[in-house]
């Protein structure tokens, strides 16, 4: 009930009254800034949860091949490296078919290439890689651990020659799972590819693949192999699960290449 002021003579409410309608709207002010707070934290979570689910994306395609060990030589090693051997001594141009399959047996054959995987680089450790040939396109998928985070990596390239016969890597993308980390890729590439060069200054070559995958710079392609002569890349034609490559063995002095910066 209220009562009258005996000056003013106006109606005021119970001072109680008063405190109980503060009450009541601090209490829905609280609710509110409570609602909102559970909803950003939900918004979060879910971002949070959809990220993760994201980035840790097996890729259907990633279908790496158990690591094997075998006293017997890889049979398409055996063909590959006779095919280089017996072209370079007769300096003719020559082929060589790179299948799929033999390609990722090759990787997987610890004992054919001299390594065992994973690989560690300057805290980076790359294990179980494979290679995919689709029409005019590569794709080289591995497991990477970074800082203890194991992660599915895809790279994107569609590699190709142009007129003057300069190779251009032309990367697309670098997906961590389903999410585009390319400037991160870059990032830590530059990194290992300074420590790799620094260790080995005098191959030319290391430093042009260097700009052509981080500045998608042409590059010629000049690649070594042993004594007098290196090879050159003439034409490549990439298809399903099939590379063919048109080499053609080069003379050089001292058995490396002066590589030219077009």
């Amino acid at each position: 009930m209220g009562y009258y002021n005996h000056i003013s003579f106006v109606r005021q409410e119970p001072i109680w009254n008063c405190c109980m309608k503060l009450k009541i709207k601090r209490s829905k002010h609280r609710k509110v800034a409570l609602h909102i707070l559970c909803v950003v934290s939900a918004v979060v979570v879910t971002v949070i949860i959809v990220c993760l689910a994201m980035l840790t994306h097996r890729p259907r395609q990633y279908q790496p091949l158990p690591q094997t060990t075998s006293d017997e030589v890889n049979p398409y090693l055996t063909y590959l490296v006779s095919q280089v051997n017996n072209n370079i001594p007769i300096d003719k141009p020559f082929e060589v078919i790179v299948p799929q399959k033999e390609l990722n047996e090759i990787i997987a054959d610890e004992d054919s290439l001299g390594w065992s995987w994973p690989v560690k680089l300057n805290g980076v450790t790359f294990d179980r890689p494979i290679v995919i040939f689709s029409p005019k396109r590569i794709l080289l998928m591995g497991t990477v651990d970074y800082a203890g985070f194991p992660i599915v990596v895809t790279v994107i390239a569609d590699p190709a020659l142009d007129s003057s016969g300069l190779l251009s890597l032309n990367l697309r993308k670098v997906k961590a799972g389903m999410i585009n980390i390319t400037p991160l890729a870059k990032l830590i590439a530059g990194k290992v590819f300074a420590h790799q060069i620094n260790k080995h200054d005098t191959e030319l070559w290391l430093r042009s693949l260097c700009d052509a995958l981080l500045a998608n710079k042409p590059f010629e392609p000049v690649f070594p192999t042993y004594e007098n002569k290196d090879i050159l890349l003439t034409g490549a034609k990439i298809e399903q699960q099939l590379l063919t490559l048109r080499l053609r063995p080069v003379k050089i002095p001292g058995g490396r290449s002066t590589q030219k910066t077009p």
